[in-house]
């Protein structure tokens, strides 16, 4: 590969990986260290002869399994960032804010697990990711989803009033 090329791959790919770590929970350190690790494991890969059909999708699957591997604790870091809410939004958009707010008040696991399911972690790669069982992994999502349910229902419900 052209050092050109993976330059350009490089700047375009990156912010992206380093937003959707941020999403998973990264706090701006892990999230840079872990693109870090997957760009020049891209790079190394396609220097030593490697044939990467889908860069893109390699280095944000090596970015997140780096983030993953790099925790020192069983759980991860339950807080994602908040964002600025916008002046106004739509129903989609409150739907979306009112969600990370409820993933907020999830046991840090169930947290975890919702925010790579919703980012389309199939289970099975949650499960490798985080070191479990498919079989747990799918009882903290159904946990899950019902605390969510909870917490949304009451927080429309309280809105309402």
């Amino acid at each position: 590969m052209a050092d050109a090329e993976f330059a350009a791959l490089f700047a375009d790919l990156a912010p992206r990986l380093l937003q959707h770590l941020l999403y998973l929970g990264a706090q701006p350190a892990e999230a840079e260290d872990a693109v870090h690790d997957a760009m020049v494991s891209l790079l190394t890969a396609r220097k030593g002869g490697m044939e990467v059909h889908h860069p893109k999708a390699w280095a944000r699957t090596v970015a997140v399994r780096s983030y993953f591997r790099r925790q020192h604790r069983e759980t991860l870091v339950s807080e994602v960032p908040d964002a600025a809410a916008p002046i106004s939004v739509d129903a989609e958009v409150a739907a979306a804010v009112d969600f990370r707010e409820a993933l907020k008040r999830l046991p840090a696991r169930q947290s975890d697990i919702m925010r790579l399911f919703v980012a389309d972690y199939s289970v099975s790669d949650i499960a490798d990711l985080m070191g479990m069982e498919p079989a747990t992994v799918r009882s903290n999502l159904r946990h899950a989803r019902k605390k969510l349910a909870l917490i949304l229902s009451d927080r429309s419900r309280s809105m309402q009033a």
